[in-house]
């Protein structure tokens, strides 16, 4: 059904501004044609969606417009018929409206309601409103940073501050996270948001762009070409650089080709050539408290999953021929639903790879795969990184543990044999608690002055990061659980009735000690950056309790093969 316009309301009333979403589109055209490609034309065929040409203050535009779900009773009207006998007589309507216009050759998309369904995903530019903040807000004015951890955990963190402050009292790590999304006051600009106003605007970007934008459509065009000028001329604000300094590779750079190769391999459980882990993706972050079920399609598989793991998505890659495992998960999507029955999206079908977080060594160079996207991590940065390892690596660990030789052919074994050396053992001997109800490890080995030690035999450096996330678990745990405290120095007494613990055992040092099957030393050469990071995190949190941290490089000795 056409939309019809208003005659009653003004045409004209220069300085009114709304509450916008935009997304920049990429290898989009600007003729009718191009611009109905770049819709999900899903929803005209399934939902009778409206798709007609239009006219904004003289540009030829494409609107899309309708209603979701009509008709369709919500799913829990079902759990109200069982507790009361009375089925509700509702039915859920989502509106959804998207308006694509070129502006100088560039063609945006401005969406209303979930109007961002209705965009094919391939065609949103990836990071456009991330990039427009770095140059338009103000550093001192920040009010939400959404920031991603570049470890194997995929962990993202999303930090707040009610009245805006500099970017720079964020807690954001100085090494090893991406920041996606930010939040934040809008500096000065020709926008018409910016014609005698007093009161300061705020903007956010991710891949979309939420800024107030002119009502009227000369404001709007005006708007639209000013936000294409800042994107091209200007440069990060000078305060937002340490967040920009992890460089995107451009989508015709002739490295994406080889890093896509060894994601693939990584995908098959190959070679060991990186680190791999799921994470959300910016586009998905404002609606994932609400998810109760996920939709995944790769290939003719289709699977609804209640939590999200990697090992049921790669699960749907068996039987996928090598060199073809990423484009699978490329051409298939994850889609987040509010319900268990999973028929009630609240995100866009995203393409299941923009799920990955993965990191890639090449050369000397390191790269992190996120969103879909190759992140090289500059040298200065990874410099700064192998640094502070490097220090932890090299001073002396304060303990002394024994080689590590083919007798013991497991981690028990070894820290079986510790008993023998003045060692507690408690490997495998998990705490319970009520705030920790999976129970977690405290320690491998504790020793007589109350040093934690946690023991890792490790193919490679790869799953390091689990090891080093677990000695922070474990202190914070002993430091602020009083069940768990009690509980541990219960299991060390009944090691060890002789051990000199104290009722209020509170941890002072941690220790990593670490052999390689390999026999090769643990040096930042062989340690992938995901592991650095995650050391670097741990250390530092623990070290802001007021813990001391050391690394043990356990000799290790390599049996010659026989003749």
């Amino acid at each position: 059904m056409p939309l019809t316009r208003d005659t009653a309301q003004p045409q004209h009333n220069t300085g009114h501004t709304r509450r916008s979403t935009i997304y920049l589109l990429q290898d989009t055209g600007t003729e009718s044609a191009d611009l109905r490609a770049a819709l999900n034309l899903r929803y005209e065929r399934d939902h009778g969606f409206a798709v007609e040409d239009v006219t904004t203050g003289g540009v030829p535009g494409l609107l899309c417009h309708g209603v979701i779900g009509r008709h369709r009773p919500p799913d829990w009207t079902a759990a109200v018929d069982t507790l009361t006998g009375r089925k509700p007589s509702v039915v859920n309507r989502t509106a959804a409206c998207a308006l694509l216009l070129p502006v100088d050759g560039e063609v945006f998309a401005l969406t209303f309601g979930m109007g961002h369904l209705l965009l094919d995903q391939s065609r949103i530019s990836p990071g456009f409103g991330f990039n427009f903040v770095l140059r338009a807000a103000q550093p001192d004015a920040i009010r939400q940073v959404t920031h991603s951890l570049m470890d194997a955990r995929g962990r993202t963190d999303r930090s707040s501050a009610a009245q805006g402050q500099h970017i720079r009292t964020f807690p954001i790590e100085e090494y090893g996270e991406v920041v996606s999304r930010l939040v934040g006051a809008i500096g000065s600009t020709e926008l018409t948001i910016g014609r005698g106003r007093r009161r300061t605007a705020q903007i956010a970007g991710t891949d979309a762009l939420k800024i107030h934008l002119g009502s009227q459509p000369a404001d709007l065009l005006q708007d639209l070409a000013e936000i294409r000028e800042i994107l091209a001329r200007q440069s990060p604000v000078p305060d937002f650089e340490a967040i920009a300094r992890v460089r995107p590779l451009r989508p015709g750079d002739p490295r994406r080709e080889t890093l896509d190769d060894r994601l693939d391999d990584l995908l098959g459980g190959g070679a060991d050539t990186g680190s791999l882990a799921l994470t959300v993706p910016a586009a998905c972050l404002d609606q994932e408290d609400g998810a109760m079920s996920y939709r995944v399609k790769v290939r003719s598989e289709r699977e609804l999953l209640h939590s999200l793991d990697l090992d049921g998505v790669l699960g749907l890659l068996d039987g996928v021929q090598p060199g073809k495992r990423l484009a699978a998960l490329s051409d298939g999507y994850i889609q987040m639903h509010k319900d268990e029955e999973g028929s009630d999206p609240i995100s866009a079908q995203v393409k299941a790879h923009k799920w990955l977080a993965a990191e890639i060594s090449l050369g000397s160079s390191r790269y992190f795969h996120h969103a879909g996207r190759w992140f090289e991590i500059g040298d200065q940065y990874l410099e700064g990184i192998r640094r502070e390892v490097d220090a932890l690596l090299t001073t002396r660990a304060g303990v002394t543990l024994f080689d590590w030789t083919s007798a013991y052919k497991e981690e028990k074994d070894y820290n079986e044999e510790a008993r023998k050396h003045g060692y507690v053992c408690l490997d495998r001997k998990l705490i319970r608690t009520a705030q920790h109800p999976h129970g977690f490890e405290a320690a491998d080995l504790l020793g007589e002055d109350g040093t934690l030690i946690h023991v890792k035999r490790a193919e490679s450096s790869a799953p390091l990061s689990h090891l080093f996330s677990q000695g922070r678990v474990s202190a914070d745990a002993l430091r602020f659980d009083a069940e768990a405290r009690s509980e541990f120095v219960g299991r060390v007494r009944s090691q060890d009735p002789d051990h000199p613990i104290s009722d209020d055992f509170t941890p002072t040092k941690v220790v990593y000690a670490i052999s390689l099957k390999s026999g090769k030393p643990l040096t930042t050469q062989n340690l992938f950056t995901f592991a650095q990071m995650s050391l670097l995190h741990a250390a530092r949190a623990l070290r802001a309790q007021g813990i001391d941290v050391a690394v043990l490089d356990i000799p290790t000795i390599v049996d010659e093969p026989r003749p």
